[in-house]
């Protein structure tokens, strides 16, 4: 055997470690973004669910949220109050939605996630609050959640018209 047989035989051996050193790296990718997601959904329950207990441990809040006349018969102390929880969700709907938009929040979990803020968007006093505060939100979660609260609006004055 010559040194260039030796040569060869070594530049083989090297592109073969190389691809499996790439094999490896990809395999390796693909469990961390599995990884990523699942984490992703795991915090994303969490949050919900400390979130939903506010309203559940205080009936008091869960009153104002309620009310008929939503932010017109708030005083200042209890606007602050709602707005705060609201903030609070509002903020989580955001994440999850730029999750999802960038592939770590799968569409299948979205659906519930949507499925709740379609829900908080047919109270139109958290409509209401939502046009007040929706310049503190990402430019594409605020035309987002604009659609949805759209899409209810015309629903339900479908669904109110010819009751009068």
């Amino acid at each position: 055997m010559n040194l260039d047989t030796v040569a060869t035989i070594a530049n083989i051996m090297a592109s073969g470690a190389v691809v499996l050193t790439l094999v490896f790296i990809g395999l390796q990718l693909r469990q961390n973004a599995h990884l990523t997601r699942m984490a992703a959904a795991q915090t994303s329950a969490q949050l919900l669910s400390a979130n939903l207990g506010r309203i559940t441990e205080s009936a008091e809040l869960a009153e104002l949220i309620v009310r008929e006349k939503g932010r017109e018969s708030w005083t200042p102390a209890e606007f602050l109050r709602v707005s705060n929880f609201l903030s609070i969700s509002f903020r989580h709907f955001e994440v999850l939605h730029t999750h999802r938009r960038y592939g770590i929040f799968e569409d299948e979990l979205w659906e519930g996630s949507e499925a709740r803020l379609r829900e908080s968007l047919s109270n139109p006093g958290i409509r209401e609050w939502w046009m007040e505060c929706r310049p503190l939100y990402a430019r594409s979660f605020v035309k987002y959640v604009d659609r949805l609260a759209a899409e209810l609006e015309v629903a339900q004055a479908m669904a109110t018209m010819g009751q009068d």
